[in-house]
């Protein structure tokens, strides 16, 4: 009687053990066949611990057969194994083996494919210790015949053999990112992709890196002097083409001929597209001279204001900086924060450029001071017929030509005061609409310009009141920007006449200098108890360290954004008249404002001494700052000045 077991049937191992009951003794002879054809011919008489600890006699029962010809694995084998004596097959004889799919012989990945490199891994899991040779093709045409024998850490961690299953093709020159590619690598020997092939590299509608790169070796490689010129002709006009296709883009100028065509002809002015309803397309094009940063000065506080008002009330906002218009790195950090595209180099050459290229797109043009008013106020009606061009004037700055003039004794200023005057004027005349911030300019020009269309509109100034108790401040800060000539002069008769009385009053008081571009010249003015800060990123943290502020300006013109800052942060502000101009202050607030030194210096002194007096004007200071400086208050006065659409 046959005893046994048929273990392992592989195509490399044909393993068991057999025992013959009735001769325990003699090791079986057995017969192995594949598919009815004779294999070999192997003996039962291997020692095998497992067989022995089993009472299976003294374990001399196993066999084992590496078949002198391989079995092949893309065929069915039905191995049988018997006794050669009496031809009983032994236990679990016979067994089948289904044949393998030959694509998973290959085990490997494309990992990736661009134009500049090719590369992946590949290993035959039949041998693996022989390199796969590997074709790439690109569209059907061979690159190059490589063998997957570059070693990968990663290969080697994952268990992968020895780690030398890599391949890498680095094509020289690289493929042309305008053309479709369909890369294929694939084994020489069998013609099976390995996985992850082929891959179709797609033809690219932009030029990213690569197709940067090859454009850039096309124009490397011209030498003759016509080929330079007739290229430089070719793609100048291309980038003009571009430019204009950019800008047509950007106005959303297809869009707003079908809204203009909708509203002419009664229909709604909405249509469904896939992924938004299409509305009126309101635009505007705010101009002045620099980015407007966040807190920086008064007049950026004002146009970031007015821009978030108008996209309140549904504008898309585009700003052109006309004196920053090629500067590399300005701060965009507060436009982009309000999702306000900035108008410029590259793509743009000047803001007359885009006026021509987005002609007849913007509703609103807004300019920002007379230096652009003064510059693209024509041009603006020419580019833009039906839009409302604005004349912002921030401050009219021919009053604080004048002001300089006779406060400095500089009598060349006059003449440049008139003239600016004029142009001031002019370009109130002019536009549609003149904005300022106060009611004093406005009857000015109301005067002067015969049926102008003026409106006094505020700029949103958040009330932010300093939790730092009185106790716990001391002191009072002068700020403002250093390049503005009212400001060095104010801080020159801070340091050498209001400051010396202060200290006179109370030594211990002391006057932070706070504010951009301060000069060495001011630095070395400051004596005993002025304290010169420079610039300082956040105001809230000089709004903690004193008890009030100081404006003692001599001259100026329009609303003062710092003593607006100051109140707001709920820190009493103590103004000469100038400095309050175009503020209609609560009676309350009008015993802050001193013309002469000496007046100052006792204000001074009361407001850093006197705790009631302070937190009252505080209070007094943020009520007006809510009454007056509101965002729904810019709002209500900016939507008169801009009126309805045309």
């Amino acid at each position: 009687m046959l005893r046994g077991n048929l273990d392992k049937v592989s195509f490399e191992l044909i393993s068991g053990w057999a025992r013959d009951i009735s001769q325990p003794d003699k090791p079986v002879s057995l017969i192995v066949t594949d598919n009815g054809r004779l294999l070999e011919r192997v003996v039962a008489n291997l020692y095998r611990d497992d067989l022995r600890d089993a009472a299976i006699g003294n374990g001399h029962y196993a066999f084992e057969l590496i078949p002198k010809r391989r079995l092949s694995p893309f065929e069915r084998h039905i191995v049988r194994v018997f006794s050669e004596s009496d031809g009983t097959d032994i236990p679990g004889s016979p067994a089948t083996i289904e044949p393998l799919d030959p694509r998973t012989r290959i085990k490997g990945n494309l990992d990736e494919v661009s134009s500049r490199l090719i590369c992946g891994w590949a290993f035959d899991t039949l041998n693996p210790d022989i390199p796969v040779s590997l074709l790439i093709t690109e569209n059907d045409r061979l690159l190059t015949r490589i063998l997957a024998n570059r070693y990968r850490e990663d290969l080697k961690s994952a268990s992968i053999g020895n780690g030398r299953y890599a391949f890498e093709l680095v094509t020289l020159p690289p493929l042309s990112p305008f053309e479709r590619h369909v890369i294929r690598v694939f084994c020489e020997d069998s013609g099976l992709d390995i996985p992850g092939s082929p891959i179709t590299l797609e033809p690219s509608s932009t030029l990213g890196e690569f197709g940067k790169e090859y454009l850039a070796e096309l124009l490397r490689k011209m030498t003759a002097d016509q080929e330079i010129a007739t290229t430089i002709d070719f793609l100048a006009t291309e980038l003009n083409k571009l430019k204009q296709r950019l800008a047509n883009l950007q106005s959303k100028r297809v869009e707003r001929k079908y809204v203009e065509y909708a509203r002419k002809s009664g229909q709604s002015t909405q249509k469904a597209t896939s992924d938004k309803m299409v509305g009126d397309y309101r635009r505007a094009l705010f101009i002045d001279d620099r980015v407007p940063e966040t807190n920086h000065d008064a007049g950026s506080n004002a146009i970031l204001s007015h821009v978030s008002s108008l996209q309140r009330y549904g504008y898309e906002v585009v700003f052109a900086p006309a004196e920053q218009f090629g500067e590399q790195t300005p701060d965009l950090t507060a436009l982009d924060s309000l999702g306000v595209a900035c108008g410029r180099a590259p793509h743009y050459g000047s803001v007359e450029e885009i006026m021509r290229r987005q002609a007849h797109s913007f509703d609103v043009i807004y300019l920002h001071r007379i230096s652009n008013a003064s510059k693209y106020l024509s041009i603006a009606r020419a580019c833009f017929p039906k839009a409302r061009v604005v004349y912002s004037v921030a401050d009219l700055h021919h009053i604080r030509l004048a002001r300089q003039a006779v406060t400095e004794d500089r009598p060349e200023l006059v003449g440049w005061s008139k003239r600016v005057r004029m142009m001031e004027l002019m370009a109130a005349a002019s536009a549609d609409a003149v904005i300022t911030h106060s009611k004093i300019e406005a009857e000015i020009l109301r005067k002067e310009v015969r049926g102008v269309n003026v409106h006094v509109v505020p700029w949103s100034v958040p009330v932010k009141p300093t939790t730092v108790s009185f106790a716990e401040r001391r002191g009072l800060a002068f700020i403002g920007g250093f390049g503005h000539s009212p400001n060095r002069d104010a801080a020159i008769w801070l340091i050498t006449e209001v400051m010396p009385l202060v200290r006179a009053l109370d030594p211990n008081i002391e006057c932070l200098l706070v504010g951009t571009e301060m000069p060495d010249s001011l630095k070395q003015l400051c004596t005993d108890g002025v304290i010169p800060m420079g610039y300082v990123s956040n105001l809230a943290d000089i709004f903690d360290r004193v008890r009030l502020t100081v404006a003692p300006l001599a001259y100026g013109a329009g609303i003062k954004g710092k003593v607006l800052e100051s109140m707001a942060s709920g820190i009493p502000c103590v103004c000469t008249p100038i400095a309050a101009e175009g503020l209609e202050l609560p009676d309350f607030l009008r015993q802050c404002i001193a013309e002469s030194a000496a007046d100052l210096a006792a204000i001074i002194g009361n407001l850093h001494r006197q705790k009631k007096l302070n937190e009252a004007c505080s209070k007094a200071g943020i009520k007006f700052i809510m009454d007056h400086f509101t965002a729904d208050q810019v709002d209500q006065t900016l939507s008169k000045a801009i009126g309805p659409l045309r």
